[in-house]
């Protein structure tokens, strides 16, 4: 046999090795393939029309801040150099309290040389008075010297008002806010120097859309949480619906009274105000807000979000249709119903029929 030949039949054998190990090794990856199991996903759920802040339309949130029921800025009527301020910032001061006085002494001087030309008036006026009711001097004389010394009263009367001016006393019961000038400052009238609150109760102020604002009536019921203490509810009331909308933006102030008798709530504090039952469709129905990052977009520009089958414990894609946006997330008009298992935490995970491990949310 050549030499060629046999080269030729060895590499037709080498060749049909190789097609015979490539055979076996895809049906070695086949078997394998065939064999292999997809590990759950594990993800977050909520069932919707449990959970009112995220599946549910029982109740919706807005974001405020607390303000004292009432504010009074205290001011001078007359100017001078600020004396002292005997309160400190954050103290708790009475009805009638002195607040704050200027030096007195210029409108004292005024007053005691107004005060010594109304007596010389008047001992002026007395003494033709009793010359008039002898018939020894004309009428004329005794009205002239009545009116200087009515004039010369006014104006010592008037110039007593300024030294009572140069003292600042509490109009009413509350807290020292802010001092806005402190002594050896020079005040003049209507500059604010100190801020007086009010905080027995206490406002919380929030803005809510013009499409909202027909839910809310005066007397209504709120539950407001303060950021600051935490674990702690407090049960408000409104008190006011503005009727006209804010500069510049179509949303509307409300205002919620708020008890503070222990006066733990502070103005400036930030609040989550949360309305019950308040979110209604034209139809009367609840409707059904999820949170807004649950919310996906597939190719085609649909929006969609993960259910749970909950015989096979596997996800799919579900289409939604939504709504208005509220603070506690968007609204799904329809796609939804009460009962369904909404996943709200490993979705970016999922894709249709993705075996699932499910963890309840206590949100």
């Amino acid at each position: 046999m050549s030499k060629c030949l046999i080269f030729n039949r060895m590499n037709q054998f080498t060749k049909a090795g190789s097609i015979m190990l490539i055979f076996l090794s895809l049906q070695s990856c086949k078997d394998t393939n065939s064999t292999r199991t997809v590990e759950p996903i594990p993800v977050e759920v909520i069932s919707i029309g449990e959970n009112a802040n995220s599946g549910s339309a029982h109740s919706i949130t807005y974001s405020g801040m607390i303000r004292a029921e009432k504010t009074v800025n205290l001011s001078f009527q007359v100017s001078g150099t600020l004396e002292s301020i005997p309160i400190e910032t954050g103290k708790l001061v009475e009805k009638g309290q002195l607040i704050a006085e200027i030096d007195n002494t210029t409108y004292r001087e005024q007053y005691n040389s107004q005060h010594a030309q109304m007596e010389l008036a008047k001992e002026n006026f007395e003494r033709i008075n009793e010359v008039y009711k002898k018939g020894s001097i004309a009428e004329i004389r005794m009205l002239e010297a009545r009116s200087n010394y009515k004039q010369a009263q006014a104006a010592a009367q008037a110039l007593y008002q300024n030294i009572r001016h140069t003292k600042l006393f509490a109009p009413m019961d509350g807290y020292l806010g802010e001092k806005r000038m402190e002594a050896g400052d020079v005040a003049n009238p209507g500059q604010p120097v100190v801020q007086i609150m009010h905080i027995a109760t206490v406002k919380a102020i929030l803005a809510i859309p013009d499409n909202e604002i027909n839910q809310y009536q005066t007397g209504g019921k709120a539950v407001v949480r303060i950021d600051a203490l935490v674990g702690e509810e407090f049960e408000g009331t409104i008190d006011e619906v503005s009727m006209v909308a804010s500069q510049g933006s179509p949303t509307y102030t409300v205002q919620i009274n708020i008890e503070n008798p222990e006066r733990k709530i502070r103005p400036g504090m930030s609040a989550t105000i949360i309305f019950e039952d308040v979110i209604q469709n034209p139809e009367g129905l609840q409707r059904i807000v999820v949170p807004t990052r649950t919310l996906s977009v597939d190719e085609s520009g649909k929006n969609f979000v993960y259910l749970v089958n909950q015989k096979e414990n596997t996800a799919f894609r579900q289409q939604v249709e939504t709504g208005k946006l509220y603070d506690s997330g968007i609204e799904i008009t329809s796609g939804l119903q009460a009962g369904d298992l909404l996943v709200i935490s490993g979705y970016h995970k999922l894709t249709n029929d993705t075996p699932v491990d499910l963890i309840k949310s206590n949100i």
